[in-house]
């Protein structure tokens, strides 16, 4: 195999695991097969992709083993994009006043393509549910921010 040749299955190694997360990211939890069958590859390449991934704490497996969802290994990439975010420096306080006033959790969203992708949260004191959204792509027509 020529050096180029290495390049490019890295490179396409690097894409498949890409897209491993985002299907994770999609569906919230996903076998080995489903995975495979989305990225198009064989079961062993996608039990492959996953254990890389698994190895790094960028996906686990869930509690229904066979099943993998992302993992925490995942918060400090995100973070230190979020921190560096200049939307989320500056509506930081205004979030907090607004999730005060209102009573409820709210979010920030940036555009990205066709998704919503939540880059900060604050809950109000009634809040009852204690969901995450922060980094959560959802589509445009499923949520308020989208709608915005």
């Amino acid at each position: 195999m020529s050096n180029a040749a290495g390049r490019d299955g890295g490179v396409q190694s690097v894409d498949r695991a890409i897209s491993v997360l985002e299907i994770l990211a999609r569906r919230g939890e996903a076998g080995v097969s489903e995975v495979a069958q989305e990225i198009d590859v064989h079961k062993s390449t996608a039990f492959r992709l996953l254990g890389a991934l698994e190895g790094r704490g960028l996906v686990e497996q869930a509690e229904d083993r066979g099943k993998y969802r992302l993992g925490f290994g995942l918060i400090p990439l995100a973070g230190a994009v979020s921190d560096r975010l200049d939307v989320t420096r500056q509506g930081r306080e205004v979030l907090v006043r607004l999730a005060e006033e209102l009573g409820e959790t709210v979010n920030l969203a940036v555009l990205q393509e066709h998704w919503a992708v939540n880059v900060d949260q604050a809950r109000g004191p009634s809040t009852v549910s204690t969901h995450n959204w922060i980094g959560r792509l959802t589509p445009l027509h499923c949520t308020s921010s989208g709608k915005i």
